[in-house]
Formats: structure tokens, C-alpha cells, sequence
């Protein structure tokens, strides 16, 4: 992205680097819609009078579509809505409801460590030792360090042969060609694994130096498969901070048996406390491998072998057995804080639970078929990732509007709602301002360069709810005059 504004705003809408809270908020009412009334020829044109005069500007009326469905999928006002267009991240509206329909809400992924060789009573464990993902896109460094306690517990004091890192179940690149090179080092673009860790990121912390001398660079947690060179000054407190921490091009992720990332720093840094960074790491086997190689030594478990990739056995036995969250916890953070790394991770999940190699190629084909079996029209739709965070992804607003619709009557339809985020009150839509429709509405933005997208649902007053897709592909938009229109739109909707 090349704007820093853009860049900004495109963190805000895509990125999270930690596990994330998303607190319920307790103050507004949320309306919970009852059986009402079919629409009236007389409402239907009243709405489209009355949305018609809200988009009235030439942005809008050029380069924005909009679609508002009924609950039952009639059709209430169009505009431009079967022109398929880019929808940033809004089309992890069609990951979430793909991976809720055919997991199931309560599904959890499992990360182990597993041996084919038994455990000797003296702590050896006279062979490898295993760690299998099973695309966690949740897993911490808190979570593996769990893990080692466990086998630290179990009186395991020495690993004679190596520590593999079994990525098998996905396949492909880690960071998906299609993505604008310009964000491939921010966070929010972090690679895709069936072995994550910290959402694929590295934490830089930078600490000025109080004389005034070079700053200390820490990598947490501990991991020897990333190095780095450069330095960081530290400049007076009245200062701007300015540095860069950006991986070595040459730095692919894997060089033989030895995972490794490498970076440069550079740049200044102002008097005062420590400072977080956040860049993506590729090789993740490697990496995560490394990260688990200091957690033993920190538990004084010794490795012969040192760590590499490498596809288990199939008979080997447990030694520890980690679940994640249920789905429908991961998928409302996914919404709600719009992470990318989820999205990314819950697509190739679909395509190895389809029955092929985890790629994102099999779990796209795995939402066109759910698509087309929820009656969601597909014309002229082309997905690359699930994140949306591909330019070149292409799907009309009328069918997202006709997915949020489909899903709100469907079997998981209250646990659909309930996984989008508040408008105006939490995540990356907290910044609308909404007065009759604030607390009953729910949406999914989307926001790359020269996209601004929000779709959902509202509970109206009397015709129970709608679903509803604003998408525009304009690099002339402004956002705050899109954001003004979307939101009168929103609060006359939902007075109806």
C-alpha cells in the first residue's frame, strides 16, 4: 500500500498480532428481530427512494455497489450490485460461513507432540520427537511452552535424536503471490502453516539505551532460527522514532537442514520505554522448531538432533494433546479484530478436510461448492485467498448480501449473527456512528487501497432483519464521506 494513511487504515481493518479479546458490550441493547410482515410494494419503494438519495454523489454512483436482500433472499434495492468487485475483508464473511457449515461451531484443531520410541526410565527418549499442527491458527508461544512442561513432567530429560516439525497437512506458499508486495512485511500479511505460532510473527522489542547509545534488540521468545544484524541508535526523548526491521530478501525461510529467517535493523529510536515490533517470518516448520528447541533447553531437556521439518509416523504414540478454542470463538475474533492469519489458515483447512492437499486452491473450490449449495450466485466471482487481502479478488455485492441472508435463516444463523461484530460499538467497526440502527447491526468492513466495504445485517423495526453489502472501488473515495453515507443508510434501514 503505498499511502501511509492506507497502510494505516489497513492494519487497523486486517491485522492482530496476539490473541485478542472482544468483549461483549454490556450497555447498549441489542435487538433480537421477531416474525413480521412481508414488504410492502409502498416500503420497498419508500427504501429505494430513500437509500437512492443517500448515495447520490458521483463516487457512489459510479464505483459503488450495493445490494439489500430481505431475509428470505428477495431482492430490495440494487445498485451496481451484480458488478463483481474487489471486497477486501469482507470475504471472510464466505470463509466463516463456509468452515461453520462443514466443521461444525465446536470443532477443534490439535496441535501434538508424538514419538515412535518408547521413553526409557532414565528421562532418554532414544529417538525423534515430533511436533504435528493441525493448523492452529491460535497457537502462542504460551501454548508450547505448556506443551514442553508436560514432557518435562513425564520425566523427559534428554532426546537422542531430532525435534521435526510436521507441516504436512497444508501445502503451498506460505504468503500468497497474489498479495500486493508492499505489505508482505507487515504483520497482517504473515505466511500460512498447518504449524503457527504467535500468528507466524516474530516480536522485535527495542529498548533505548538511557546514555544515549545504541538501543538493545531483543527477539521474544527466544528462538535461534532468527538472527539479525544492523543497530538501532537511540536519540533525545523530543524525538521521532524511525527504524526499519525488515527481512534479509535472501532470507527464503529453509537453507538445507538449517530454518532460518534473517533481518536487518536500522534507524533511531526516542528516550523511553521498550518498543514492540512485529514482522512476519517465513520457513514457519523452522521457525517454530527453533522456538521449541529454547523452550526445552530452558526446561533442561537436552536435543541430540537439533530440528528440521518432517511428516511423523503414523503410529506414533501421543505425548501431548493441545485443542484450541472451538471454531465459533476463532471465527468471531476472525470478524471482529478482521485477522487475516485465521482466514488464511481456516481456508486451507477446508481444502485438506475435502479430501485434498491443504491448499488454497481445495479450500476455495470447498466455498464455491458451499456457495452454490446455499443458492448464492457465483457468476463471474474469482477468489485467490480467504482474507480478501488480494487485490485481484472479485465477488458482487449481491452475493455477499444473499450469503449474510442465506445464513441468518439457516440452522446456525443466531450463532452467525452473534459472530459478527457490533457496528459502532466493537473491532474494526467500532468507528461508525450509528444512532436508530446502533446495537442492531452487525457487519463484516473491508478495507485495502482504493476499497472501503462493509456488509451484514440489520434487525429492522418491523420487517425482522435484512442483509446488506456497501462495497466501493474507487481510488477517488474519500472515507470519511463514504463512512457518513453508510451510516445514514444504516440508521434508515433500520427504522424499517
Amino acid at each position: 500500500m503505498a499511502a501511509a494513511a492506507t497502510i494505516a487504515f489497513a492494519v487497523a481493518a486486517c491485522a492482530g498480532h496476539g490473541p485478542a479479546s472482544s468483549p461483549a458490550p454490556s450497555a447498549t441493547p441489542v435487538w433480537i428481530p421477531k416474525p413480521s410482515p412481508p414488504w410492502s410494494a409502498a416500503a420497498r419503494s419508500d427504501l429505494q427512494r430513500t437509500l437512492e438519495s443517500i448515495f447520490d454523489d458521483d463516487i457512489t454512483r459510479s464505483a459503488m455497489g450495493l445490494a439489500v436482500v430481505a431475509a428470505d433472499g428477495t431482492m430490495l434495492f440494487a445498485r451496481r450490485a451484480t458488478v463483481p468487485m474487489a471486497p477486501a475483508s469482507t470475504l471472510k464473511l464466505v470463509v466463516a460461513s463456509t468452515a461453520l457449515n462443514l466443521l461444525g461451531p465446536k470443532y477443534r484443531f490439535a496441535t501434538r507432540f508424538v514419538t515412535n520410541v518408547p521413553q526409557e526410565p532414565v528421562g532418554t527418549l532414544r529417538g525423534d520427537l515430533w511436533l504435528v499442527g493441525g493448523g492452529d491458527p491460535s497457537l502462542t508461544s504460551d501454548d508450547l511452552r505448556r506443551g514442553v512442561g508436560v514432557l518435562a513432567r513425564q520425566g523427559i530429560r534428554q532426546i537422542d535424536g531430532a525435534l521435526q516439525v510436521d507441516d504436512s497437512a497444508f501445502s503451498g506458499p506460505e504468503q500468497n503471490p497474489r498479495w500486493d508486495p508492499d505489505d508482505l512485511s507487515y504483520g497482517y500479511a504473515a505466511g500460512t502453516s498447518a504449524i503457527s505460532l504467535d500468528e507466524d510473527t516474530v516480536e522485535f522489542d527495542v529498548t533505548p539505551d538511557p546514555a544515549g547509545g545504541e538501543a538493545s534488540v531483543r527477539v521474544v521468545p527466544d528462538n535461534d532460527s532468527i538472527s539479525f544484524e544492523g543497530s538501532i541508535r537511540t536519540v533525545g526523548a523530543d524525538s521521532d522514532s524511525e527504524l526499519t526491521i525488515e527481512r534479509k530478501p535472501e532470507s527464503a525461510g529453509v537453507r538445507g537442514a538449517d530454518p532460518h529467517n534473517a533481518y536487518f535493523v536500522d534507524g533511531y529510536i526516542a528516550q523511553g520505554e521498550t518498543q514492540k515490533y512485529y514482522k512476519p517470518v517465513l520457513g514457519l516448520p523452522g521457525y517454530v522448531g527453533g522456538a521449541v528447541a529454547s523452550m526445552l533447553a530452558a526446561r533442561d531437556i537436552s536435543l541430540a538432533g537439533g530440528y528440521r521439518p518432517g511428516v511423523a509416523p503414523p503410529a506414533a504414540s501421543i505425548l501431548w494433546d493441545h485443542r484450541s478454542a472451538p471454531l465459533d470463538t476463532i471465527v468471531h475474533e476472525m470478524l471482529v479484530d478482521s485477522n487475516n492469519h485465521t482466514a488464511e489458515t481456516l481456508l486451507r483447512l477446508l481444502g485438506e478436510r475435502a479430501g485434498h492437499p491443504g491448499t488454497d486452491q481445495a479450500g476455495i473450490a470447498a466455498e464455491e461448492r458451499e456457495l452454490s449449495r446455499l443458492g448464492v450466485p457465483r457468476d463471474r466471482l474469482e477468489l485467490y485467498d480467504g482474507s480478501g487481502l488480494a487485490p485481484s479478488d472479485r465477488i458482487m455485492p449481491y452475493s455477499l448480501a444473499k450469503l449474510v441472508a442465506a445464513e441468518t435463516r439457516g440452522p446456525l444463523g443466531d450463532l452467525f449473527v452473534r459472530s459478527l461484530p457490533l457496528v459502532g460499538i466493537e473491532g474494526t467497526v467500532k468507528r461508525h456512528d450509528l444512532h436508530t440502527a446502533l446495537g442492531r447491526t452487525r457487519a463484516k468492513s473491508g478495507h485495502i487501497e482504493d476499497v472501503n466495504a462493509l456488509a451484514g445485517t440489520i434487525a429492522t423495526v418491523h420487517h425482522g432483519r435484512i442483509a446488506f453489502a456497501f462495497v466501493v472501488n474507487d481510488p477517488r473515495a474519500d472515507a470519511d464521506v463514504i463512512y457518513a453515507e453508510i451510516d445514514r443508510a444504516l440508521d434508515a434501514l433500520a427504522a424499517y
